[in-house]
């Protein structure tokens, strides 16, 4: 009988717990403004475009050292 209440404590704890951590996971998404998201978004764009030419440029570069 009383490993079965403790159980159901450790159940209603648990429960306590994955509540709150919703909660701050939802506060925590809703925090940025609009515009902060965007400038992060644009911050990820131009670095993803940044790698793209460095690749396209060093293949260039190897492949007329190769050819020359």
């Amino acid at each position: 009988m009383n490993s079965n209440q403790e159980l159901k404590q450790v159940n209603e704890r648990l429960d306590q717990i994955e509540r709150k951590l919703d909660n701050l996971g939802g506060s925590q998404q809703n925090k940025r403004s609009p515009g902060v998201r965007f400038l992060i978004g644009f911050g990820i764009t131009i670095a993803v475009i940044s790698v793209l030419l460095l690749t396209l440029g060093v293949i260039q570069f190897v492949s007329n050292v190769s050819n020359g």
